[in-house]
């Protein structure tokens, strides 16, 4: 059996397990990880599927995580440099350079895989030549790819100055095997199990459900990243906010089961956050479940063309309270929205099409 090498620096997210899945039915996959708070646990997957952990303790979003992350890219040279792959395939840019690196060195062939581009998924604070420079590495490790997935053709703008070999859209959906089935719960539960970034209206969405506790509302929110300890904090504050840490993929989906609407807004006016193609929104369509987004971004131009959700101005806490109301008022009209991305879901963007596209591309380039 061939082995592929997946290379993840941020493993928390359900883009590593989902990958793996699909590349292990025919495949072998060795996942080399940065486990920088050493709590990743994989979740239940195919017995082909091995992890590599390096253990180096620390945070994000700072000088010492960026000094701390080239120890995590030599540690990831010297093991792949001697490791049995097949083919190298990286998870973002963090581990794409080296990825090509090892991939030029050794003759293997080069999968690169941009789930958001590097240079506007740093801090807006952060100096604006660092962005440039990002952006011109992961230009250059686009263009001498053998192979570039991006999860939605719609973002190709955001590459602009590359010149992929191939590309391949593999969008962030669900895997088959999760049931679709929805849990009751007696009050209307917005839900968000994500990246806890900024651009991403958390602070807001918080506090807008908070208010509406005595209207029978209420939010489950969650997940890993540098706005961590600011959302729980916040969420303490509120009778009707149940915040959770990082869990694996599997419990997640279990814990969307229960949304009556997913909330994801992202900032049009932040550079990454406008283009981003969220996995929630795939979700959300596959559970039939509305979705509250933000106006300007590609996930609100899917949704305006689906009709499976509702679209507000980021920051606007009286537009989204009023979105939340609406929903829960209006049960017919929230089953026609989720009727309608579960269409989508299933005529557009089922997993099984998408686990078909990347074995097809493997296929062709190993």
């Amino acid at each position: 059996m061939k082995k592929i090498a997946l290379l993840r620096s941020y493993p928390k997210d359900a883009a590593l397990p989902r990958v793996a899945a699909a590349l292990a039915e025919v495949y072998g996959v060795d996942c080399y990880i940065w486990d920088r708070q050493r709590d990743f646990a994989p979740g239940a997957g195919p017995a082909n599927v091995h992890y590599e952990k390096c253990g180096l303790r620390s945070g994000y979003h700072s000088l010492g995580t960026f000094l701390k992350l080239l120890l995590f890219e030599a540690w990831l040279f010297f093991r792949l440099l001697f490791a049995k792959c097949d083919a190298i395939h990286a998870i973002d840019l963090d581990t794409g350079f080296v990825g090509l690196l090892i991939a030029k060195l050794r003759s293997r062939p080069f999968v690169y895989h941009c789930l958001d581009p590097y240079y506007g998924a740093l801090p807006q604070s952060w100096p604006g030549f660092l962005g440039s420079v990002a952006q011109r590495l992961e230009n250059i490790v686009i263009s001498y790819a053998d192979l570039f997935i991006i999860t939605d053709l719609l973002r190709m703008p955001q590459h602009e100055g590359s010149r992929p070999k191939k590309v391949l859209e593999f969008a962030n959906v669900p895997s088959p095997e999760i049931s679709m089935r929805k849990i009751g719960d007696e009050a209307f539960v917005a839900g968000y199990i994500g990246s806890l970034i900024e651009g991403r209206d958390l602070i807001n969405v918080v506090e807008a459900v908070g208010e509406l506790k005595d209207r029978g509302v209420k939010l489950v929110i969650g997940g890993f990243g540098p706005l961590e300890d600011t959302i729980k904090e916040l969420s303490q504050k509120y009778d009707n906010v149940l915040f959770t840490s990082w869990i694996p993929y599997e419990k997640v989906l279990e814990m969307e089961r229960s949304f009556d609407v997913f909330v994801y807004i992202t900032d049009k006016m932040h550079a990454g956050q406008r283009w981003v193609s969220p996995n929630k929104l795939f979700e959300s369509m596959a559970f039939g479940t509305p979705i509250i987004v933000g106006e300007g971004t590609l996930a609100a131009g899917r949704v305006e063309a689906a009709g499976n959700g509702i679209v507000v101005r980021y920051g606007s806490k009286e537009e989204l309270q009023r979105a939340l109301l609406d929903l829960r008022d209006n049960p017919h009209l929230a089953g026609e929205m989720g009727a309608r991305g579960k269409k989508e879901f299933e005529k557009n963007w089922h997993p099984e099409r998408m686990k078909r596209r990347l074995l097809d591309a493997y296929h062709e380039i190993i």
